[in-house]
């Protein structure tokens, strides 16, 4: 459960200094006599930009209700959705993230029955636990908020296709069979600083959307989230810091 680990790493080119020279005269030697002009590449990649499609769209469903929602705009309540819909998924995400911990936090602990630290793993493992249920919590509240409003829970909106798109490296970090403990807490930690901004971000719509009753429980999840964040921080802290009264180690 080392938070790192020393081998015959060679990629530094400190690594084989005599050979640094030789690489420099091979750049001189096969390199154009003039900068190389990037600017058709970047003008081509601007006319995708601009000529293409959006990443999806609210169902339109979702956006006839939620243009009569309390006297909402259609296009404020559309955001919301859509915002909810990221939240969905990434809370969704959050709930796979602290399975997959949690099955990596058993694998390391390796500790038997009895032993002194026995205890101690078992106080981690019921925390690591309690976390993922509150993510799975949150997953729940958020659908049956979608569903108050008249939306659909289970679509895939554009802000929750980016969302899962950007969390895929952070599945692939904690599930990956070499990386550590402490390697693992650290996308935790990276998934737990992106999820307070958006618990905030979300109570601010719910607000401007008027709708004051769903602002006070995505306050409310906040809160649980922010509690998360201060948790995994000094559980990873402990690791890096071989701190052996951590629950964590």
């Amino acid at each position: 459960m080392e938070p790192t680990a020393t081998g015959p790493n060679r990629t530094g080119i400190a690594q084989a200094p005599q050979q640094v020279k030789l690489m420099l005269d091979a750049v001189d030697e096969l390199s154009p006599p003039s900068s190389i002009s990037t600017l058709r590449i970047d003008t081509e990649r601007q006319t995708y930009i601009t000529e293409a499609d959006s990443v999806g769209s609210i169902p339109p469903t979702l956006k006839s209700k939620a243009s009569k929602a309390r006297g909402a705009g259609a296009e404020t309540m559309s955001l919301l959705l859509d915002k909810l819909g990221e939240r969905i998924a990434f809370e969704r995400t959050g709930t796979r993230l602290y399975d997959a911990l949690i099955t990596k936090y058993l694998a390391l602990s390796n500790v038997q029955n009895g032993s002194a630290d026995a205890a101690m793993v078992e106080e981690g493992l019921a925390s690591l636990r309690k976390i993922r249920a509150d993510e799975l919590g949150h997953f729940l509240m958020l659908s049956e908020c979608v569903r108050s409003l008249g939306g659909d829970p289970t679509a895939q909106t554009p802000c929750a296709d980016v969302t899962a798109t950007a969390s895929m490296g952070l599945m692939q970090v904690v599930t990956d069979p070499r990386t550590t403990l402490a390697q693992s807490l650290s996308a935790i930690l990276t998934a737990e600083l992106t999820d307070n901004a958006g618990w905030e971000l979300l109570s601010e719509l719910a607000e401007k959307s008027g709708q004051p009753e769903l602002a006070a429980r995505f306050d409310e999840a906040l809160a649980t989230e922010a509690e998360h964040l201060e948790t995994v921080r000094t559980w990873l802290q402990s690791l890096l810091m071989n701190d052996v009264g951590s629950p964590a180690v």
